[in-house]
């Protein structure tokens, strides 16, 4: 495993390697007392899991006190080092915050880097005009550049080696797009981007790291819980967790992305129970539920077995109808999906359906049956049935969705009562996995009269 601090092992006769900036610092856990104060230095689990991610962005999404600064401040000076001569940058929402934050847990690690091997071997000082640290050890010059996010525009200019913006998701998002278009200096041994803060509702930071972006960028991140800190004074926590309703504890202390409204729809669903990669059992066929809205056209396609329902694909059609829909289905499933659960309304013209004729009659025609009650069932009762079946009475797992339906996962997180005249587009999606979830599981099935349309 080496020394406790191994330190680089290449000189300025050649190269770095892209491996050595792990080697300067100690990876193991920290060392504690029997009263867990700090005797020696390391990495929390968490903390190693994030310096080990291989992708461009690696990302810390952790509660307050979780060692995110830490440990980003550990790889931003050993990126510097490998990366010397070119620069390497931090980021911080204000420099009001930097001086705070990033910046003194710098000059705290690199004085104890000077008190361990000496002021002759290790060197370093902070301009504080220029905002900017000066490195030396064995024969390298490193520089940190620190900026303020809060004028994104500012950020341009010379080329970097690698940034690290801590607390990225309180920041705008142009802060990340520029740290993309500036981290490309020709003479980098090991580009990177790292991201390191606390989640803030469903924001870009979910966007790149769970959501729809993530498929973008070549991005990786690791959750990290105020809890696995051991070295916190007592009862930090607890303080916390009294502080803070459950939504926010979970973001602010477990760190997990959260929408923080209050009248959540979808409020049974949690991304991290009922999302899950399921295959097709054999001989089940396939159902799929269907909005008819011209743009954008919805449909979610699952399968079920026994009590259990599993959506495995989403759509959003663009200036679809309804005819385009199902030959869509047919193509992707073929006869394997058998029942369409559509809009109880589509039994009447609508103007999904080409040609004056009705939804119903495309969807008959492509070969498929539909499933339907005379009416579609109040919103709120169609929301009781989902509700239901993501957390049960008997606590059995019955409703799930594939990892795939990123934005279905995103919907069902973000849709309320609150924000619902603002959140028009997510409904439609949001309504194609309602309709078979409310016919398939009503929320009283022995009262619910259900009426069977495929001969109509």
């Amino acid at each position: 495993m080496g020394t406790l601090f191994d330190s680089f092992v290449t000189t300025v006769s050649r190269p770095a390697k892209a491996s050595e900036n792990q080697t300067f610092w100690r990876k193991e856990d920290p060392i504690l007392t029997d009263a867990q104060s700090l005797v020696m230095g390391g990495m929390w689990s968490h903390q190693r899991e994030w310096w080990d991610l291989k992708t461009f962005i690696k990302v810390i999404v952790g509660g307050y006190g979780s060692g995110k600064t830490n440990v980003g401040s550990k790889r931003v000076i050993a990126s510097a080092l490998t990366n010397a001569p070119a620069p390497v940058a931090v980021i911080s929402p204000t420099y009001k915050i930097a001086k705070e934050t990033s910046i003194l847990t710098l000059y705290e690690l690199l004085a104890g880097k000077r008190s361990l091997y000496g002021a002759n071997q290790f060197w370093w000082k902070f301009n504080k005009t220029d905002h900017e640290f000066q490195i030396r050890y064995r024969g390298r010059d490193a520089r940190i550049l620190i900026y303020s996010g809060d004028n994104p525009l500012s950020l341009r200019g010379p080329n970097l080696a690698a940034a690290w913006i801590d607390e990225p998701f309180i920041q705008d998002k142009e802060v990340f797009m520029q740290m993309l278009a500036r981290v490309r200096h020709p003479a980098a041994v090991q580009s990177e981007i790292l991201l390191t803060g606390t989640p803030e509702s469903l924001n870009f930071g979910y966007e790149i790291c769970e959501g729809d972006e993530k498929e973008n960028y070549d991005i990786d991140y690791v959750i990290a819980s105020t809890r696995s800190n051991k070295i916190l004074l007592p009862g930090y926590v607890e303080r916390l967790e009294e502080a803070y309703t459950e939504k926010a504890a979970s973001a602010y202390i477990d760190g997990n992305f959260i929408n923080m409204s209050e009248g959540m729809i979808f409020y049974a669903f949690d991304r991290m129970e009922h999302v899950r990669d399921l295959s097709i059992p054999d001989g089940i066929t396939l159902g799929a539920g269907m909005d008819f809205n011209v743009n954008p056209m919805a449909m979610t396609v699952f399968w079920r077995a026994g009590s259990h329902m599993h959506t495995i694909k989403e759509y959003q059609l663009p200036n679809a109808d309804t005819e385009f829909a199902c030959q869509m289905l047919r193509e992707d499933f073929g006869e394997r999906l058998t029942t369409i659960y559509p809009d109880a309304t589509g039994n009447a013209r609508k103007t999904a359906a080409p040609g004056g004729k009705t939804d119903f009659y495309y969807i008959r025609k492509a070969g498929f049956e539909i499933a339907a009650k005379a009416t579609n069932p109040k919103r709120r009762d169609s929301y009781n049935a989902v509700n239901g079946k993501f957390k049960p009475k008997n606590g059995q797992m019955t409703l799930t969705i594939s990892p795939a339906c990123k934005k279905l996962k995103g919907y069902l997180l973000q849709y309320s009562y609150e924000l619902m005249n603002k959140q028009e587009k997510m409904s439609h999606l949001l309504d194609a996995f309602r309709y078979p979830v409310s016919y398939l599981f009503p929320v009283d099935a022995d009262v619910a009269r259900t009426l069977r349309v495929s001969g109509i």
